[in-house]
């Protein structure tokens, strides 16, 4: 179980990493209002510093499950987030929608490993 919920971490953790570094930094902020239709100051102000903390609890519930758990509890709301408001009428973005359904899917596996009985 381990080895799973270390495969499917890893690229949640990255994620959650670098994308609130790409929306402080400017890199990305289109992409955050293309796909979700929020002001930029939104993305930097909230989205970035959850996102972050995500990510620290994704790599903390390698040691700990409970801290996984929230952690995957959060990348799935996040990508729920992004993937409701990518179902906007004007918002349809193929690599968008592909790439939150991804990281939700993992996040999905990752929740529902550890609360399996």
């Amino acid at each position: 179980m381990k080895t799973i919920a270390i495969i499917l971490s890893i690229p949640l953790i990255l994620e959650f990493v670098f994308a609130p570094v790409n929306l402080w930094s400017g890199r990305t902020t289109g992409n955050f209002v293309r796909f979700t239709g929020f002001d930029p100051w939104i993305g930097k102000t909230f989205f970035a510093p959850v996102k972050l903390a995500t990510a620290a609890l994704l790599a903390a519930g390698l040691a700990v499950r409970d801290l996984s758990v929230a952690g995957a509890a959060s990348a799935l709301a996040l990508s729920t987030l992004y993937i409701v408001r990518l179902l906007g009428r004007t918002r349809r973005d193929p690599a968008g929608l592909l790439g939150f359904t991804l990281f939700g899917a993992l996040a999905a596996a990752l929740l529902a490993m550890h609360l399996r009985p």
